[in-house]
């Protein structure tokens, strides 16, 4: 399986074996080894990347597949995986495509922002922003969901695990259009030229400025303990938030 899913980058398959192939992997990613299944997951998004046309065919199949697999939370690998992969199909599928599994797919993937597994923080943020990036066709439906979601998107920029604050940076300037902001490119410009820290100072000093009700909600999260919808922040996370605001009231 291994071999077959590096094999999928480039595959020597002809377009009538496709459906039996693609058929093959789907079983594989039921299979009672967590190995296997990841193995196929990372196949159907190698295959996503190489057979963009046949993927266009056989969507509805594979985004099934792919949004089972992410409910497999006792196996980390296969949910971190699955989203890999689905960034890899929403990448060359785009949202016009994926009818109402783009939205799905949205709300299951912010459900891992906060987790305590790095790999799946990391994964769920370069899955997102495959989502922000295709999301023009779903702008209003986007636009909700980030109204939701920038909290956490904004408080790991400092992520504790580097690799995964640095898909954070991408992600939120991805979604700094979607937040109702009345000058994003603003946030954009910000995103490419500070770091996390004098980010996330900047961003706050904007918001109150221009969004002060978008700065209390940080205020209201740092008072619950946990995000608007009940999720709780990830220890470090909160640790971060404590220090933005303890850095805003020496100001």
């Amino acid at each position: 399986m291994a071999f077959f899913a590096e094999l999928m980058k480039e595959p020597p398959i002809e377009k009538r074996n496709i459906p039996k192939t693609l058929r093959v992997l789907a079983e594989k990613a039921h299979h009672r080894s967590s190995t296997i299944r990841q193995l196929a997951a990372r196949a159907l998004g190698n295959a996503a990347g190489s057979m963009p046309v046949e993927m266009q065919k056989h969507r509805r199949q594979v985004v099934q597949v792919l949004q089972q697999s992410l409910e497999d939370t006792a196996c980390p690998e296969v949910v971190a995986e699955s989203m890999l992969a689905l960034a890899e199909l929403v990448r060359v599928l785009q949202a016009v495509n994926l009818g109402s599994a783009f939205e799905d797919i949205v709300q299951s993937t912010k459900m891992f922002f906060e987790s305590e597994v790095e790999y799946l923080r990391y994964s769920a943020l370069r899955l997102y922003s495959v989502l922000a990036s295709s999301a023009s066709s779903k702008r209003s439906f986007f636009a909700r969901e980030v109204a939701e979601t920038w909290v956490s998107l904004f408080l790991h920029l400092r992520d504790p695990d580097s690799a995964v604050a640095s898909m954070c940076k991408i992600t939120f300037q991805l979604c700094a259009p979607f937040m109702g902001l009345s000058r994003p490119q603003e946030i954009t410009s910000l995103c490419k030229r500070l770091g996390a820290e004098e980010l996330q100072d900047a961003v706050c000093s904007y918001l109150a400025r221009y969004a002060p009700s978008m700065l209390e909600r940080l205020h209201t999260v740092a008072r619950r303990g946990c995000l608007e919808n009940g999720q709780r922040l990830h220890t470090s996370t909160f640790e971060i938030l404590a220090d933005i605001l303890a850095r805003r009231r020496r100001e």
